[in-house]
């Protein structure tokens, strides 16, 4: 057995496997149970049990008693056997791997003062690896991501692989630095192989990861705020979660096939058949979309962004090339080889602002009061074509891109009573896209839409609706 899962789980390389604060009750038992399935499939027991590949169903057979068939939610309350690895407590397992108890809880409530001896007696009361299917199997994907399992999976088999590494990413404690602040080649293999998993539209994004991704010590002091609207313990985000997996395991394969979904329209409020065909996964104003093209909810034939937890299908359905439900457009391009990509989506992104790009795109002027503008617009940039421009270049824009001339001599008679000290900026965007008019809206009476007139009018609708709200 490895040095690191001789000695007891102390808080440094719990930290590591958390990848988060472990004063967080959900973080601390989940690093337990990473730590208690590492140091079972690196003990001998591990090693006789399993081949040198295997795959969950394997691990799942061996570490679990025969009575428990599979991680449904149902089938473990009603695992009999009180022997199974399903019941026994994070205490037990604890006292089972012959961690010293006392000495261990000190180290930790030392190093994680938040920590009480209730909650974390409570804790330790809990069932590890009463989980579910998906749940254990996101424990894997993340020994992966972290080096500390490979993925072996083949491009023709469909059951995940995986194998243990030779080298362990992190040292034991006994053995010194635990963590080294340094990258190490190691390290950059590390952060490089996570961060391919992620396509960034932002060159100063896989930075930023980079730099969050190492954890210093259990006294880090970087937090990554992530305003989602799916909580972690729902439903819907265990179905986002299959979603999403299915997608990924698609994706692999190389051959992508339409899919058949049932998909609740918010804006019609009804299911609607869709026939699409997935390009990428993108995460977007507090919630994850599958951007795809097909038979959208509008029964049009065109690219569209479908929320994942609006998916209500139970399992994705792939459809063959030569069904008729297919659409006659999107199989020309199969026929083709002209099949949608994620680099045209890229590509749409950067021509305007908006997540929405297959929306017609517009030309959009905004001005600032200079106060404001200096504490807060200058130097950010909302968009690749957000730049800032002079009264003048304002002025021809306007002339240029508002061909109803009462529109146009209305808003040049507006300008003309700005104070001439205010800042402008012009950027396109996509027309009627959400996210662009949620920024606006958040800026409030700060910035001002000078054009185009139909987005003007529509905040003004908006403001002059607030104001009946709010009036006294």
């Amino acid at each position: 057995m490895n040095l690191t899962f001789r000695n007891p789980p102390y808080p440094k390389l719990l930290q590591h496997l958390a990848k988060g604060s472990l004063d967080q009750s959900q973080n601390l038992t989940r690093a337990l149970r990473l730590w208690t399935l590492l140091r079972w499939l690196y003990s001998d027991q591990g090693y006789d049990a399993l081949s040198d590949c295997f795959t969950y169903a394997s691990w799942r057979e061996n570490f679990f008693s025969e009575c428990h068939k599979d991680e449904k939610q149902e089938n473990i309350l009603n695992c009999h056997n009180p022997n199974c690895a399903c019941h026994k407590t994070a205490n037990e397992w604890l006292i089972t791997l012959e961690v010293p108890l006392t000495e261990w809880q000190k180290s930790l409530q030392k190093e994680i003062p938040l920590i009480t001896s209730q909650n974390l007696e409570k804790l330790l009361q809990e069932p590890l690896f009463a989980q579910v299917r998906k749940s254990l199997q996101s424990d894997f994907e993340l020994l992966i991501n972290r080096n500390w399992l490979q993925d072996v999976t083949n491009s023709v088999g469909r059951s995940k692989k995986y194998r243990r590494v030779t080298t362990l990413p992190i040292r034991s404690e006994s053995e010194e630095s635990v963590l080294n602040i340094n990258l190490t080649p190691q390290k950059q293999a590390y952060v490089a192989e996570t961060l391919d998993m992620l396509d960034f539209l932002d060159p100063n994004f896989p930075l930023l990861a980079e730099q969050i991704s190492e954890e210093i010590s259990t006294n880090s002091r970087v937090f990554l705020y992530q305003d989602y609207i799916i909580p972690d313990a729902s439903l819907k985000q265990d179905i986002v979660e299959q979603i999403q997996s299915e997608l990924q395991e698609i994706w692999e394969t190389g051959k992508i096939l339409p899919l058949l979904l049932t998909y609740h329209s918010a804006h019609q409020n009804k299911m609607k058949e869709c026939i699409v065909y997935p390009v990428c996964i993108y995460f977007m104003e507090r919630a994850k979309y599958l951007c795809g093209y097909g038979k959208n909810p509008k029964d049009e034939i065109d690219w569209y962004n479908y929320r994942l937890d609006r998916i209500v299908s139970k399992r994705l359905v792939c459809l063959d090339w030569l069904d008729t439900r297919i659409p006659q457009l999107l199989k020309e391009k199969y026929e083709d080889d002209q099949l949608p990509t994620k680099e045209a989506i890229k590509s749409a992104l950067e021509a305007a602002w908006g997540y929405d790009f297959y929306k017609k795109k517009s030309l959009l002027i905004l001005r600032f009061e200079r106060d404001f503008h200096d504490s807060y617009i200058q130097g950010i940039s909302l968009h690749k074509t957000f730049t800032s421009i002079d009264y003048e270049q304002t002025v021809k824009l306007i002339k240029q891109y508002t061909l109803n001339l009462e529109h146009q001599q209305a808003l040049l008679d507006i300008l003309q009573s700005r104070p001439n000290t205010d800042a402008y900026y012009k950027a396109f965007y996509r027309v009627k896209d959400y996210h662009v008019i949620r920024r606006l809206r958040a800026l409030g009476s700060k910035v001002e839409v000078m054009l185009p007139w139909d987005l003007r009018k529509e905040m003004a609708s908006e403001t002059h609706k607030a104001w009946n709200l709010y009036k006294c």
